[in-house]
């Protein structure tokens, strides 16, 4: 591109977002001179001002809510979203329709990101925005303000042309980072570069204290970078470095991803105030507005000179504050007692943070981290990092595991605008490191003239950086990547090939030319990946034994590198090249040595079903329950023998295959491990045709299909395995007019819903709902239209079964059926599987599908008033109704799913009427996680030994 003239910095915050810039005026190297960007936004109804920030929120107007005009911007009449300062403060009158903390959402892995989903828990007529749409909102309204305010007519200086530095998290992790670049695409912005924020923070400290940086620091200092905002606390340490042209500055480590902020110490206070005002559990949207309103009282509380008592009032809801509101006050005392003494503790520098399962906040579907504690943190990235301080002169090397010490702290982020926080942090790190040979020690604290506005300078100032002006902080990407090779003989952990050293840079190629590879194509093969952020001596092509202590996992690639249809799988003698993109995203290519075939190898940091798929994982006993190879060959032969034989009811028939393979295994088919079971599958595969030999040949074939892939993911290569299964439904059933293929076929699908996506979860919804939903026609019509029998009782309940299963439905459509469900369960006509499929269906907790599609709280409530009516008939009705109580009115801790505390508690009572048993009970009571033996009853089958379904929202934490 050409230059152009101006380099704009955005910071794009969790709860404000900034903008600076430099002209250059034409200059090739321009000078440093940045200009913050007031944003225009309205600030009251038909009021625009220019504000130094424009605040993260979105608010979703009602038609008549607001006076015609009221919404006006100089560049747009009456847009449909508000943006900045009145959305703030409208959102705060009527929390429901305020979109807040867009960019935590950006790295929550437990919802789809790309779906409607905000504002969270908001009733069902409020428009939606994804977390993508919003962050692309906020981004198109300083698009705008910029090109009313400063391009004017000239198409050459709109922002769209302008070279954009967006600032993003330290720790974001590439799906988080990969969001942010879609959302600024959305919004326009063509030259984008990205740039963790701590990094711009400092670069407004080298760019503020140009003229004198080199009195307040040295060569060999260590810096610490402690950036604390809304919704995320980052850490950096940055060292001061000799180079052949003066100091210089070198990034030497990056802490790991912290949803931890000014949000949580809000949460926490809101807490507070919530048990003040006694009474019922406040529902979401009188929760959402304590919240906002307990952040301002904390700002006011912390600041200096600030008032002793702030009131607190909240609107009431329901007939005890009829007309009134929810009245309370919060204390300069309370607040410090709470954001000071719990977010900023005094800690040993030797503790650990409590990663207990859920022991922190979960608001509003976000699961921050289990420890609020920030110094425990703290002491742990310093601890992990030690090797990076050079060790005061007589003091022994990892003595009582010392971590490394900062000898300078740079303050960044509006949650730490108090000085009281700041105080304490530096008392903390000050107490680490008591009796130190070089004297005593406090480290010295580097300051920026704003907190608020540090990053968006800096980003601007990093623009001048690359174009030669001002000093460049080296370091680049803040962790090595890996991938691994193939085991060799002789039972040695295989090793990780580096491909990346820690530290490159945007726009670093690197091929690693003398090493032989040799890639097998046009068959399913695994690419496993790793990174380390404590490795910075490994280079690219330097083979390293697997480390778990230096070396993190993260999700293999499962592909397949075609050559042509026509092709033979082969084995291509290859090199690697590896790219860190202008944007600070990875590439790993193949490059064939022969020719100039290449192959991209497309690394998918987000889960790979239709990028919400479940997260999933082996247990470490079972990973390792491999049957000896020839008995799983026999296995495969029994299949293919079996498939192969016309009779089923031969001795190697179809029909006595199961009991064959029991015997050839010696193993009940309940035990036969998850690799014995996906290598049954690839004879499955191969003989899908010969489902047409018989009806019983396809019946066989449906049912052990499910089985050997159930639950359809959590073992290497299952996203291959299921899009070799899926065009099976496109298909259908071949023996149309058998009823009990039908029923093999749903149980099919039922089983391996875990591992489709939401378009095929849609495609099985569509070809279901004609027969079990009222209005579709019927299943007689619908039945001739297949040319199939009209079902009949036991298919109906399969096909009950596995549209429950189908968690990656819109909640519209799972409210659609299940309100069927709700108004026959307990009645002598209901489908024998109704109170399992009821249970699926309003699940709090989806066991592998995003919490985004869960159903609303008030259906959930609806649905189990109805449940506590049902006085169960047999042993298996009672057992039915247990789970789809515990199902439906188990804990979250997310507010807007939970149920009401009073209605919960009628469920524990009716469950221990019903007699169930303590496992039961307990996550009705408070939060557990899902079990192996509860993940196998609610998917309708035992799980494969040792494979457990890791829901999306495992991260998140409690409230």
């Amino acid at each position: 591109m050409a230059r152009s003239r101006y380099i704009v910095g955005i910071d794009l915050g969790t709860t404000n977002c900034a903008v600076a810039f430099v002209d250059t005026k034409g200059k090739a190297r321009p000078s440093a001179a940045i200009q913050p960007f007031p944003v225009p936004q309205l600030v009251a109804p038909g009021e625009t001002r220019p504000r130094p920030m424009l605040p993260s929120f979105l608010y979703l107007p009602a038609g008549p809510e607001l006076p015609p005009g009221a919404s006006d911007l100089p560049w747009a009449d009456g847009p449909p979203r508000i943006i900045g300062e009145f959305a703030r403060s409208q959102g705060a009158r009527v929390p429901a329709r305020l979109v807040a903390s867009a960019k935590s959402w950006l790295c929550h892995a437990g919802v789809d990101r790309e779906a409607a989903i905000l504002p969270w828990g908001s009733p069902e007529d409020v428009p939606r925005l994804s977390p993508v749409e919003a962050s692309a909102a906020l981004i198109a309204h300083i698009r705008d303000a910029w090109d009313h305010q400063v391009a004017g007519g000239d198409e050459a200086s709109k922002l769209q042309e302008q070279e954009i530095v967006l600032t993003v998290p330290a720790s974001f992790d590439e799906a988080a980072r990969e969001l942010t670049v879609e959302a600024a695409k959305r919004a326009g912005l063509k030259h984008l570069t990205l740039l963790e924020e701590p990094q711009a923070a400092f670069y407004c400290w080298i760019v503020t204290h140009q003229s004198g940086w080199q009195k307040q620091v040295k060569a060999g200092e260590l810096i610490l970078v402690f950036d604390i905002g809304g919704g995320t606390t980052d850490f950096s340490l940055i060292t001061v470095i000799e180079t052949p042209t003066g100091p210089g500055f070198r990034r030497v480590a990056v802490g790991d991803h912290l949803l931890l902020g000014g949000d949580n110490i809000d949460l926490a206070l809101a807490h507070l105030v919530e048990g003040k005002l006694g009474g019922p559990r406040l529902d979401a949207e009188q929760w959402s507005a304590l919240r906002f309103s307990c952040r301002s009282a904390k700002e006011q509380l912390l600041s200096s000179g600030g008032p002793d008592r702030v009131p607190v009032t909240i609107p009431g809801r329901g007939s005890r504050v009829i007309g009134g509101s929810l009245k309370s006050e919060l204390s300069r005392d309370e607040v410090r007692a709470v954001a000071i003494d719990g977010f900023f503790p005094s800690v040993d520098r030797t503790t650990e943070p409590d990663r207990s399962a859920r022991a922190g906040f979960q608001e509003f579907g976000l699961p921050y981290v289990s420890d609020p504690a920030i110094p425990k943190h703290l002491a742990a990235f310093l601890r992990r990092h030690r090797g990076e301080a050079i060790l005061p002169d007589g003091h022994p090397p990892d003595a009582d595991s010392r971590p490394a010490r900062p000898d300078a702290i740079l303050f960044n982020g509006g949650a730490l605008t108090p000085q009281v926080v700041r105080d304490r942090i530096v008392s903390v790190v000050t107490s680490w490191f008591p009796d130190e040979p070089d004297g005593a020690y406090a480290p010295r604290v580097l300051s920026n003239d704003s907190l608020d506005l540090a990053v968006a300078q800096g980003a601007a100032y990093y623009g001048v950086v690359r174009r030669g002006g001002g000093i460049r902080i080296g370091g680049g990407t803040a962790r090595s990547f890996y991938i691994g090779l193939q085991a060799q003989d002789g039972g040695v952990a295989p090793p990780w090939l580096c491909t990346v050293p820690r530290d490159a840079q945007e726009g670093d190629e690197f091929h690693i030319e003398d090493r032989n590879f040799e890639l097998l194509v046009d068959r399913p093969v695994l690419f496993p990946l790793a990174s380390s952020s404590v490795r910075p001596q490994d280079k690219p092509g330097d083979l390293v034994p697997h480390d778990p202590n230096s070396i993190l996992d993260l999700p293999p690639l499962a592909s397949v590198m075609r050559v042509g249809r026509k092709a033979k799988s082969e084995r291509v003698p290859v090199s690697l090249a590896a790219l860190v993109t202008e944007i600070g995203t990875l590439e790993l290519w193949c490059q064939a040595r022969t020719d100039d075939r290449r192959w991209r190898l497309q690394i998918q940091f987000r889960n790979p079903a239709s990028g919400n798929a479940p997260a999933s994982d082996l247990d470490a006993d079972a990973e390792q329950d491999i049957l000896e190879q020839s008995l799983v060959d026999a296995a495969v032969s029994a299949v293919r023998l079996a498939f192969e034989t016309p009779d089923p009811q031969a001795e190697h028939g179809a029909a006595r295959l199961v009991k064959r393979l029991e015997e050839v295994l010696d193993l009940s088919r309940d035990d036969w491990p998850p690799s014995a079971l996906r290598a049954l599958w690839e004879p499955l595969r191969d003989l899908a045709a010969d489902r047409k030999r018989s009806p019983r040949h396809e019946q066989r074939w449906l049912n052990l299909a499910g089985y050997c892939l159930r639950p359809g993911t959590g073992y290497p290569l299952d996203p291959v395995r299921m899009k070799a299964l899926w065009p099976t439904f496109h298909q259908g059933v071949i023996h149309a007019k058998d009823l009990q293929c039908w029923v093999e076929w749903w149980v099919l699908w039922r089983r391996v819903a875990a591992g489709l996506n939401r378009a095929h979860h849609d495609e099985i919804y569509r070809r279901l709902a004609p027969f079990l939903l009222p209005g579709k026609g019927g299943a007689g019509p619908a039945s001739k239209k297949l040319n199939r029998p009209k079902p009949e009782g036991h298919e109906i309940a399969e096909m009950w079964r596995c549209a429950a299963a189908l968690e990656r439905l819109e909640p519209s459509l799972k409210v659609g059926l299940g309100d069927v469900l709700s108004k026959v369960v307990g009645r002598p006509h209901a489908p024998r599987s109704a109170l399992w499929s009821l249970g699926r269906l309003g699940a709090r907790m989806p066991l592998y599908g995003p919490a985004n599609t869960a159903v609303s709280k008030d259906v959930a409530e609806r649905w189990t008033s109805s449940l506590l009516s049902v006085d169960p008939s047999s042993d298996r009705e009672r057992d039915d109704l247990i789970f789809a109580l515990s199902q439906i009115s188990r804990v979250s801790r997310d507010r807007a799913r939970d149920l009401d505390d009073t209605l919960r508690s009628q469920v524990l009572d009716r469950l221990s009427s019903l007699g169930a048993d303590d496992e039961t009970l307990a996550p009705v009571r408070e939060f557990h996680e899902l079990r192996s033996r509860a993940q196998g009853v609610a998917l309708g089958d035992a799980l494969p030994v040792g494979l457990r379904l890791a829901a999306e929202d495992e991260p998140a934490s409690s409230a």
